[in-house]
């Protein structure tokens, strides 16, 4: 926003808002609000709908989908310095739902502890380095076989003292190649080997992952944190994470 003048920021704002704006509602989510450029959704409201979770899944891969294209114009047309990046948290659970604020000043909208998860979870992408989403195991349960995902650490976020595994959405499973499938089995072993405590194991194969898809840079985390571990074995090892920043 500071290499823009306000004009052109606003400009380039209404083109990406809309555009994600409309593939919410496309996947019948609703829009509770926008805060600068972020979109704050939900799914199941006010019209309950079993297959939520799922679509608010569906919802983040085609928001992704469409920032790769809008990026292309936007590049193009020399509409910012830098292309564009949306990371984006879902979690699924009990939360309030419904008409509040003031008598006067009435704003339909979610919340609960539940909705505070998934904003926790927007900036936690941005510690792992992910490709832009992460959900929640409230979601994980909710969603079966319908995506490719992969495990990450179990961690307690912010304000939240239970322990919860996070997973990065990765894609639709039935669009997702052979090849992507093949590394996700990877990232399982060595995910488990880690947890095992065999760092020298598991770094081998978060290197043999990184290798294969040099632009994963959550591989590159992990090998790292797997390297700084042998120099340095803990006495104890406990790997659910204590995050410290939102």
């Amino acid at each position: 926003s500071e290499q823009l003048d306000p004009a052109d920021l606003v400009n380039l704002l209404n083109l990406y808002l809309t555009g994600m704006s409309n593939i919410v509602l496309e996947q019948r989510g609703t829009i509770d609000k926008y805060e600068g450029d972020a979109i704050i959704a939900f799914f199941g409201a006010p019209i309950y709908m079993e297959e939520h979770a799922s679509l608010a899944c569906r919802t983040a891969i085609r928001m992704k989908e469409a920032e790769a294209e809008l990026n292309k114009r936007i590049v193009a047309e020399n509409l910012s310095p830098s292309p564009l990046f949306t990371r984006i948290g879902i979690n699924t659970g009990d939360m309030i739902v419904g008409n509040m604020c003031t008598k006067n000043t009435m704003d339909y909208t979610v919340m609960g502890n539940a909705v505070n998860l998934a904003a926790r979870l927007e900036g936690v992408n941005k510690q792992y380095n992910t490709r832009g989403i992460l959900i929640s195991e409230h979601t994980r349960e909710k969603i079966g076989d319908e995506f490719l995902l992969r495990r990450l650490d179990r961690v307690r976020v912010v304000g939240v003292n239970t322990p919860l595994r996070l997973y990065e959405l990765l894609g639709v499973a039935s669009e997702s190649p052979d090849a992507a499938r093949e590394l996700v089995a990877l990232w399982e072993t060595a995910l488990d080997a880690y947890e095992s405590r065999d760092f020298a194991g598991a770094g081998k194969k978060f290197a043999e992952v990184a290798k294969r898809d040099p632009e994963d840079q959550v591989a590159v985390l992990y090998r790292e944190r797997c390297d700084e571990l042998q120099k340095s074995p803990p006495a104890e090892w406990d790997p659910i994470r204590n995050l410290t920043q939102k």
